[in-house]
């Protein structure tokens, strides 16, 4: 594959504009982690220790992605 199919490639699999990377992780959790991530942040855990648990659990996140949408700065929170 050549680079400009590469780039062909990547632009097919460009995301929405309010496409938000931690929204996608947790609309794809199970019902009860979504309540377990809904409880930590109720509790007041980090967003480094929950980051941690998230991984622990092969759940892929990252420390930008959750501090950007609970700041409200994330492209699904933009009206």
């Amino acid at each position: 594959m050549g680079l400009a199919d590469k780039l062909e490639e990547a632009n097919k699999n460009n995301k929405p504009k309010n496409w938000c990377a931690y929204k996608y992780m947790y609309d794809n959790l199970t019902p009860e982690n979504q309540k377990a991530l809904d409880e930590a942040w109720v509790r007041g855990l980090s967003a480094n220790v929950i980051l941690s648990a998230l991984r622990s659990e092969g759940i892929k996140s990252s420390n930008e992605a959750i501090r950007a949408h609970r700041k409200g700065v994330c492209k699904c929170l933009k009206k």
